[in-house]
């Protein structure tokens, strides 16, 4: 059932539904990109990319594959949004759809859907996938209880402040407002349909505080250019009354900025699980792609670690399977290193010696690394070099460790070994 497609389906569009929409999502007159359409920069703020695919995902034939299909039964779980090229800023697009997975989890059933959607010319503006979870549906789908597609994939929060923060406060009408992009399901405008949801009021559409999110990140981390933001992805954890204030707390964890959604009256989070990555810029390729590949090197452009970075893969991925294997058995971690040069920068490599036969790469360790280390380039150098010793950095506030910080008592020894066997 999988490979089921539907659609196409059509989207055609203005300038003032590129305005309504970011109005929709609490733009204001301060963010004259979105909102003025002889801007010189005008055009879609970068979650708009859900709009052209929302009617395709109604299209949906749910009914062709789930016994007794009830739509007041289907909750919106996840959406995960990539932006693959420029949209116009009017025009028409068009967008296909298709089954990513069908997974039974006992209480219901959760289906995958992922869109295509093109410009006029055929170029692919916009990827989505929605995530929805069908209550009261048994035996359908794939046992595993686990689900493929990008909209599944979890992004914990790290245990530490935010390093940002912004706070917006909806307005009573921001339900009513939202809806005019295209998302006219009575429940958010209805007190009757509402009610019958369990709700006292019409709640905000998720995609709406998705929105917002979404323009807190990229105002905090991209100067708010869509062309700098690669995919965005969100868990909706709870529902939002229009009025209430959303705050939005962000971590930077090299190329990505995970972030989460809290209803400030209420402390519960609205969205969880939530991400943003980020367009490497120009020469730093490598250290988005979350892997090294041995064509392409560790190196990234004004990093002096680069080298050191060369010198360890060389020593770690040099030997014997059966020297690998017991170097791996030793250490048993995965060490990701966040380094930030002198221009402000900050670039990721991540040391695997828990997965054998252990591996050195550029970008975000692949896996869950089971410590990070924060530290400036110049001080990574002298580290590696052995001049300097990572205890009494991490003593002295040079180095930061996230997760099990004790495993930065073994770095002095698992970047020596891997120099060593480096033979260089």
């Amino acid at each position: 059932m999988t490979d089921q497609t539907f659609g196409p389906t059509e989207y055609e569009y203005t300038e003032r539904d590129l305005a309504l929409y970011a109005l929709g999502v609490g733009a204001t007159r301060e963010d004259l990109a979105f909102v003025y359409e002889n801007h010189e920069n005008f055009g879609p703020l970068p979650t708009f990319g859900v709009v052209p695919a929302f009617s395709t995902m109604m299209d949906c034939p749910f009914g062709d594959f789930i016994p007794n299909f009830n739509p007041m039964l289907l909750l919106h779980g996840e959406q995960y949004l990539e932006l693959r090229a420029p949209a116009p800023t009017s025009g028409t697009l068009t967008t296909t759809g298709k089954i990513v997975d069908i997974v039974d989890k006992g209480k219901g059933c959760v289906v995958v859907m992922g869109t295509e959607t093109k410009d006029a010319e055929g170029n692919v503006v916009y990827y989505n996938e929605f995530s929805n979870f069908i209550r009261g549906v048994k035996g359908v789908g794939n046992k595993s209880g686990k689900e493929r597609g990008a909209a599944t994939a979890l992004n914990e929060a790290p245990k530490r402040a935010p390093d940002a923060v912004v706070t917006e406060k909806t307005t009573e009408n921001q339900a009513a407002l939202y809806r005019l992009s295209g998302d006219y399901n009575p429940l958010h405008i209805d007190p009757n349909m509402s009610s019958i949801g369990g709700f006292e009021v019409p709640i905000l559409h998720g995609l709406c505080s998705f929105g917002i999110a979404g323009k807190h990140v990229a105002k905090q981390y991209a100067n708010s250019d869509p062309a700098k933001i690669k995919n965005i992805k969100a868990r909706f954890s709870k529902h939002v009354f229009p009025g209430e204030t959303l705050r939005t707390e962000m971590w930077k964890e090299g190329n990505k900025i995970i972030f989460q959604v809290r209803v400030v009256e209420r402390d519960v989070l609205a969205i969880s699980n939530a991400a943003v990555e980020l367009v490497p810029a120009e020469g730093e390729e490598s250290a988005a792609t979350g892997g090294a590949s041995s064509e392409k090197g560790v190196a990234v452009p004004g990093f002096e670690s680069s080298q050191v970075f060369e010198t360890l893969k060389m020593g770690v991925e040099t030997g014997s399977d059966e020297e690998r294997k017991a170097r791996v058995q030793k250490v048993k971690a995965i060490f990701q290193f966040d380094i930030t040069n002198t221009s402000g920068k900050t670039a990721s490599w991540y040391i695997d010696l828990k997965n054998a036969p252990g591996a050195v790469g550029a970008g975000p360790a692949p896996t869950k690394a089971d410590a990070t280390v924060l530290i400036s380039d110049a001080d990574f150098v002298t580290l590696a070099s052995g001049k300097a010793n990572a205890q009494k950095m991490f003593m002295a506030g040079k180095i930061k460790v996230k997760g099990q910080m004790m495993l930065a008592m073994k770095l002095d020894g698992v970047l020596q070994d891997a120099k060593k066997k480096s033979k260089l």
